[in-house]
């Protein structure tokens, strides 16, 4: 792999850094303490950043897209994470267009790509519930046949964006003596097949909306089920590229804790001297860096492969893993190099240790993703 950004990629970079550290980055506080974002506080951010390559940039040109590959798609991911995590996750409803990218119909496509472009539809993606987290395979959500309507009875937990979404695909059993075989994504219109939800207080990301998901007797079109038996394949492929997308994420917070560290030791004064000529400070921030930077090889590794169409099942947990953990460590490095400073809400390093604190959680727990790279290594399962 060429670790060298290209000349696009090196421009686009310093462009979106420019602006989100001009339009983004001094409303960020503000934010953070008012809570989740609205849906109207979400749809200006996301059409601010459209135009970068955010939300859209990864679908084709004939729907408002870019075609943007994974690596660069990376690179943007961790500028909007080192200014604002919550943010980045707000744009994880990119996994809902991606979804219906790869899967949908054509009129599915024609209809509501085009809305992507727009910035102010949002969708999410509904797959995890209160009694299947890692166990995706064991979903209880179901959508019985009625006619030409599917019958949708369920609880969804934990959904980025739920609260404000538009639309979802949530991942049903149509019939569950086959198992992940008889599993599907059901496009659920909001305003067609209305369905509750309910907004869930968390550690970090409190910017970001997130929602249970409450149906029942939720009448959907028959039409609206996406490659019927295919939900649970789709879902793995989709966490190959969605946990790649959380390590780069963890790289940018972690990276910001960083780059507050290095100038909170150049400036601050004891016995008369910066606290950055003192060597265990050094050592801290070194620590950090290297974490860091082998956090962001093993991520953009995993996007490489993607780029090239190859499976990455391991690799993405592996980056995941280690990545989240290394922010973890980062920031926690950085409340201690800022001392009463680091757990005072006046400076940003606690947000950070929050947010990476938050995100060793979606899309699989550390464990989880070790135990899949077990798996990948060894031929063994340790769970079925």
């Amino acid at each position: 792999m060429d670790f060298a950004l290209t000349e696009e990629q090196s421009m686009l970079k310093t462009n979106v850094r420019n602006f989100l550290e001009k339009e983004i980055a001094p409303v960020v506080d503000e934010h953070e303490k008012r809570g989740p974002l609205t849906k109207e506080a979400a749809v200006s951010f996301i059409r601010a950043l459209i135009p970068f390559g955010y939300m859209t940039g990864f679908l084709p040109e004939k729907y408002g897209g870019s075609g943007l590959d994974h690596k660069t798609h990376g690179v943007l991911y961790e500028e909007l994470a080192r200014v604002w995590g919550s943010l980045a996750v707000v744009f994880v409803s990119e996994g809902f267009w991606w979804v219906l990218n790869e899967a949908g119909s054509p009129e599915q496509k024609d209809r509501l790509l085009p809305l992507a472009a727009s910035g102010d539809y949002i969708g999410c993606l509904a797959i995890t519930e209160p009694n299947a987290g890692s166990d995706a395979a064991s979903v209880e959500t179901t959508a019985t046949l009625n006619g030409d309507e599917y019958i949708v009875n369920g609880t969804k937990t934990w959904i980025s964006n739920g609260t404000i979404a538009d639309a979802a695909f949530v991942l049903v059993t149509t019939d569950k003596s086959l198992g992940p075989l008889g599993m599907g994504f059901l496009l659920v219109e909001r305003d067609s097949s209305p369905f509750t939800t309910r907004e869930l207080h968390k550690l970090g990301m409190r910017s970001s909306p997130t929602g249970e998901l409450s149906f029942d007797d939720c009448r959907v079109p028959k039409g609206n089920l996406l490659e019927p038996g295919a939900g649970y394949k789709r879902t793995m492929a989709f966490f190959d590229v969605s946990r790649a997308m959380v390590g780069v994420t963890c790289t940018g917070i972690a990276q910001a804790a960083i780059d507050a560290s290095i100038k909170y030791a150049q400036d601050r004064i004891q016995f008369g001297r910066p606290i950055g000529s003192f060597q265990m400070i050094q050592e801290m921030i070194v620590d950090m860096m290297m974490e860091t930077e082998a956090g962001r090889l093993l991520s953009f590794r995993a996007l490489d492969i993607l780029d090239r169409g190859e499976r990455c099942r391991g690799q993405s947990s592996m980056a995941k893993a280690y990545a989240t953990e290394a922010a973890v460590q980062t920031t926690s490095k950085a409340i201690q190099i800022h001392g009463a400073m680091g757990v005072s809400d006046e400076y940003p390093i606690e947000r950070y240790f929050r947010d990476a604190r938050t995100l060793t959680i979606p899309d699989g727990t550390t464990q989880m993703q070790k135990l899949i790279v077990g798996r990948e290594a060894l031929g063994i399962k340790a769970f079925v």
